[in-house]
């Protein structure tokens, strides 16, 4: 099929769509018979009875509530309430609690053991905020210095003060 055969075809199903879906309107000028002239419409039961309903409905009607400021607003702030009195009596005021410095972040992920000649010789791994770190008797590590690799613990002396720390194997 070429361009031109395509197109007749799509004009005549165009033509005969729009000739198929146009409504056919009858005059009555075109019509001469005679037919009565028209006529005001009649005041019928229908007419009233659409009366008699809107005045009933205009009586249900009710009247709008007054406005009334809502108990809250969330974009007014109010005031603020007042500190409550203190007691001035004789009940004295307790120092706050002192609470310990909190534990080293150090902790002990295993021992390691190693013979060198006849001597057992420990190695601790222990894992502190800085990583892994593998460390013998008399070495220092985060701010301590390792006094003592047991089987199951270590025991760091710290150096500021010279304070004990005991971590066990978990």
């Amino acid at each position: 099929m070429n361009w031109k055969s395509t197109a007749v075809i799509s004009g005549v199903g165009v033509l005969a769509t729009w000739v198929g879906l146009t409504p056919v309107v009858h005059s009555p000028v075109a019509n001469n018979t005679s037919q009565p002239a028209l006529q005001a419409p009649e005041t019928t039961g229908a007419a009233v009875d659409i009366q008699q309903e809107a005045a009933r409905l205009t009586v249900r009607l009710h009247q709008t509530a007054a406005f009334s400021e809502p108990s809250r607003n969330p974009f007014r702030f109010g005031q603020r309430p007042a500190p409550a009195a203190r007691p001035s009596g004789g009940a004295p005021v307790q120092p706050a609690a002192v609470v310990p410095p909190p534990a080293p972040p150090i902790t002990l992920d295993g021992i390691a053991s190693d013979m060198v000649g006849d001597q057992e010789q420990r190695t601790a791994i222990l894992k502190t905020e800085s990583g892994v770190v593998l460390v013998r008797e008399g070495e220092q590590v985060a701010g301590y210095q390792v006094a003592k690799i047991g089987t199951d613990a270590v025991e760091l002396l710290k150096l500021d003060d010279g304070s004990s720390l005991r971590i066990a194997l978990r």
